[in-house]
């Protein structure tokens, strides 16, 4: 079973997959993951340069993070309302980021981008809160270099170790990194839910500290 894409020529997988992660802060249903996953795979295989893989995929995450923070940041997002694709892509990222819920910090930056989502939504709010620039680019660039570590040393893992052909491998890696993500949220769901309905339960009554 062959990678699908391993027939593309290296400099051009890398180009598209750069383009995909730095679209995917904006458009969080682009699977940036798989492709940066694959790479890893690839560069088991032998298809692909892994410190090429990894460079790229740092770069696309990284300018993507700042981009969709400055325009947040910059109040530019008027710019999307202009158009009807605009619009969609607006109302999409307000949604991801009333589901997520993320606080604006630097942890959240570096941390959330782990989960379905985390990535556009701890920007966004980081942006809308007018957190300092250069603060937010270093907490972005560590957050990039441990999601692409992640990333691309599970596609790596996986076609080096399995022993099984390039595709197979691939979707092997896909499937674990799938399954790490959702059930990291479902954890994080649940301790929310839990939490709110102890808050429910046990509301603070007022004037309770009072001696």
């Amino acid at each position: 079973m062959d990678l699908p894409g391993t027939d593309i020529p290296s400099p051009l997988y890398l180009l598209v997959m750069f383009a995909v992660i730095v679209v995917d802060v904006i458009i969080p249903v682009v699977p940036s993951e798989l492709l940066v996953i694959g790479a890893g795979t690839m560069s088991a295989h032998g298809l692909l340069f892994l410190p090429f893989a990894v460079v790229v995929a740092f770069a696309g995450s990284w300018v993507g993070d700042v981009a969709l923070f400055l325009l947040f940041r910059r109040r530019l997002t008027h710019f999307l309302d202009r158009f009807r694709w605009g619009r969609s892509i607006h109302r999409g990222l307000r949604n991801v980021i009333e589901k997520a819920g993320s606080s604006p910090t630097y942890a959240a930056v570096v941390a959330v981008r782990f989960l379905p989502g985390g990535r556009t939504a701890s920007v966004a709010v980081a942006g809308i809160a007018e957190l300092p620039l250069r603060p937010f680019m270093l907490a972005a660039a560590g957050g990039s270099v441990l999601w692409t570590a992640w990333l691309v040393g599970l596609g790596f893992v996986a076609g080096a170790s399995t022993g099984l052909p390039a595709g197979v491998s691939a979707l092997l890696g896909m499937a674990v990194g799938t399954l790490v993500g959702a059930i990291t949220a479902a954890i994080l769901a649940l301790k929310k839910h839990r939490k709110a309905k102890t808050t429910h339960e046990h509301p603070e009554k007022p004037g309770s500290d009072a001696p």
